[in-house]
């Protein structure tokens, strides 16, 4: 039986029973004094009257020589050859345009393109393909496009924030390491989400309820031997398995297959771009947990709509390793795509 089959039949009967079970309504709006994990650390900042927390490790030099009303962040790698490693914070700018398209747009008009080469998608598609467009926990829009500069091998995010005032504030991220703020073989990043996560827009103060309202339903991510799978009811319960699938050689040329299995079940709550979860079954950092968030929109061609639905959650290993060859940091961004509805 393949990996897929198999993850998926596991799936199906921890949450046969989920869509029946849970009185507690999904909190919308209000506050938890529960400490996210993980979240940003470094210092606070701010840049045009918008607020944000530097990553750890990082420095901020704010209208650096040639680029007035522009706050750089970077940060030095052990090895310079793999710079830059770099976010610019821009000017809010008027929106002209989907949020996307005038991303793309201000990639060009920033002269990059002219430097290192076209700004192109991965595996021949283009950067419009890669747009991740959300709804922020405080209920500003939002699109991430990330994309390469020619044949460089640099990286450029793109996030567009849609603020008041029919502006929109830009934030470009230059990166060329997978563990710096992602690229075009890792995409997520524990940097850049955190990042995201930790920006206070002006006039956008208190929780928006859209996150909670597009949670309920099945997620799932299956890459290689590891799979999982989380199920979220509109009563306030879910459920989650995991399957990391491992083989291994005797002496006597037997092939062995070992699958480890994870799985939980609980109350959760949703307060803006926090979710809390609780497993009384599960390990001493699973039992009560809070993480960041976010749930966007991508361009898929094999849905009848054209677009998927992802849901992104900032993690950390159990005990702060390094996790499947992501962060030092032990922080990663699990991935998983929206099942379709029984």
């Amino acid at each position: 039986m393949g990996d897929s089959i198999r993850f998926s039949l596991c799936a199906a009967a921890l949450g046969a029973s989920l869509w029946c079970c849970g009185l507690q309504q999904v909190a919308a709006a209000g506050d938890s004094a529960t400490i996210v994990v993980p979240h940003a650390v470094g210092s606070a900042g701010s840049h045009d009257g918008i607020g944000y927390i530097l990553p750890a490790g990082w420095t901020a030099q704010e209208n650096a020589p040639g680029a007035a009303g522009t706050t750089i962040l970077s940060h030095a790698l052990a090895d310079p050859s793999q710079g830059p490693c770099e976010m610019w914070l821009l000017k809010p700018i008027p929106a002209q345009a989907d949020l996307a398209s005038e991303g793309v747009a201000l990639v060009t008009a920033l002269g990059l393109t002219g430097r290192d080469g076209p700004y192109e998608g991965n595996l021949g598609k283009t950067v419009m393909d890669s747009r991740e467009e959300g709804v922020s926990g405080t209920g500003w829009s939002y699109a991430d496009l990330s994309g390469q500069l020619g044949t460089s091998g640099i990286t450029v995010r793109v996030l567009m924030v849609r603020m008041g005032g029919n502006q929109v504030f830009p934030v470009i991220g230059i990166t060329k390491t997978w563990d710096c703020l992602g690229n075009q073989a890792v995409r997520d990043n524990d940097v850049w989400a955190l990042f995201f996560h930790s920006l206070k827009i002006p006039g956008y103060d208190s929780d928006s309820p859209k996150l909670a309202e597009e949670l309920p339903g099945s997620w799932t991510s299956i890459s290689g031997g590891a799979g999982a799978n989380l199920r979220f009811s509109k009563y306030g319960r879910y459920s989650s398995v995991s399957d990391y699938q491992t083989y291994s050689a005797s002496s006597s040329g037997v092939i062995w297959e070992s699958n480890r299995f994870w799985n939980g079940d609980g109350p959760y709550t949703v307060h803006g771009d926090r979710l809390h979860t609780e497993n009384p079954h599960g390990s001493e950092t699973e039992r009560n947990a809070t993480r960041f968030f976010s749930i966007v929109r991508m361009p898929d061609s094999s849905q009848a709509s054209g677009y998927k639905q992802v849901l992104r959650i900032v993690e950390r290993s159990y005990n702060g390793s390094q996790t499947f060859g992501f962060s030092k940091s032990g922080n990663f961004v699990l991935s998983l795509r929206q099942d379709p509805q029984p």
